[in-house]
């Protein structure tokens, strides 16, 4: 009997293990992947605008920026840009005297706001990752990259 139970559990998992869309299935069934908002803060870029609310997201194991701006009159945000933060763990600063894990801020002193979102590398290692707005593109580009990873 327990032979047979053993001999059923076995098939079961091989079956599992050969058929993909299955296995992905049972996957997220017991590990729903989850979208968590993190943060959220919003302002005009520049004094001409646009104005922005930039979320950083948790979701699938990986952080990243969502940035929305209103164009029209209605107020109905549209996605301007998704950035990927390329590290798994959320990071604070001190940011005015206050902890946060998302800002924006002139840190160049050019005139518009930069995007401020803080993370961990596996190492723990801190990292400030900053996102320029880029005019006449209308997008954010980084400044700061973080170290090439050697464990990849």
């Amino acid at each position: 009997m327990i032979i047979f139970s053993l001999a059923g559990v076995l098939a079961l998992v091989t079956v599992l293990a050969v058929i993909p869309p299955l296995r992905a299935r049972i996957r997220a069934f017991f590990l729903p992947e989850t979208r968590q908002i993190l943060a959220k803060t919003s302002g005009y870029i520049t004094p001409r605008g646009p104005f922005v609310s930039v979320f950083k997201i948790s979701e699938g194991g990986s952080l990243m920026l969502e940035i929305y701006t209103t164009p029209d009159d209605q107020g109905n945000p549209q996605l301007l840009q998704k950035i990927p933060l390329n590290e798994i763990r959320d990071g604070y600063v001190n940011f005015q005297g206050n902890a946060t894990n998302l800002a924006l801020s002139d840190t160049d002193h050019d005139g518009a706001l930069d995007i401020l979102a803080p993370t961990f590398d596996e190492q723990m290692t801190p990292r400030l990752n900053v996102f320029r707005y880029n005019e006449d593109l209308r997008t954010f580009e980084r400044a700061s990259a973080p170290p090439a990873s050697s464990g990849h």
